[in-house]
């Protein structure tokens, strides 16, 4: 789903359109890939945006997806790519990951590669979630299901259908199934945030309630406004 061969495939709903343009490095300017890719490595990336423990321990025994979201430092990726087994970084988003041997000397490494914004099951994930709320228990877990069914692939021993009928238990379980199926793609903090969960789930890395649901206005705009916007509370 992420590799540039399978841009704008059928599972596809909006995706910012990056391109490595040859003889131009300054027109191929996207640095998503490269800020994320794998440092310590010849053309390497720069390894923000770390995969957590939590999210490793988010994933049911034997689910594909843990393996196809995260770069284990170590690990020898299915394109080849040696992951050296020591440096800064424990793990780097796969997701975001695009082959050694795509790198072009003098762009930026992986300028080539699609941006996902919106795919078919985030669409299958929001219906599931809006069918559980609205009292469509069927419709939610049909929904719910073609996800599971998807990443478990012809394995009929791992990621069990999911049968409950109890409204909170259901939401529940689409919650952690937007948790493991979306890992990686900026979905996580909108997601917590407006399910209610933010004060639990962050708050030990300094998350504030009343406040951090919303950014700080920049104080320019607030001056370019000769006082009509003002400061959003508790900044």
């Amino acid at each position: 789903m992420f590799r540039v061969p399978n841009e704008n495939c059928q599972e596809s709903v909006f995706e910012l359109q990056c391109a490595l343009i040859p003889g131009n490095s300054g027109a191929s300017f996207s640095q998503y890939s490269q800020v994320q890719g794998v440092r310590g490595v010849t053309g390497g990336g720069w390894g923000f945006n770390v995969p957590s423990p939590a999210l490793v321990a988010a994933y049911e025994a034997g689910d594909p997806r843990k393996d196809a979201t995260i770069i284990f430092r170590g690990e020898t990726t299915p394109e080849g790519d040696a992951i050296p087994l020591v440096g800064d970084n424990p793990m780097y988003n796969q997701k975001s990951y695009v082959p050694f041997s795509l790198y072009v000397n003098g762009y930026n490494e992986g300028c080539q590669q699609n941006i996902r914004v919106i795919r078919y099951a985030e669409v299958l994930l929001m219906n599931a979630e809006a069918a559980n709320e609205t009292g469509n228990t069927t419709l939610a877990l049909t929904s719910l299901e073609l996800v599971r069914a998807r990443a478990r692939g012809g394995s009929l021993t791992i990621l069990p259908k999911v049968t409950t009928t109890d409204q909170s238990a259901l939401r529940t379980a689409i919650y952690n199934e937007r948790h493991v199926e979306l890992a990686m793609e900026f979905d996580r903090y909108f997601d917590v945030i407006r399910q209610g969960r933010a004060a639990a789930i962050f708050g030990s890395r300094g998350w504030i309630a009343n406040k951090n649901e919303v950014w700080p206005l920049p104080q320019s705009e607030i001056d370019l406004s000769a006082g009509l916007l003002t400061q959003n509370p508790g900044y």
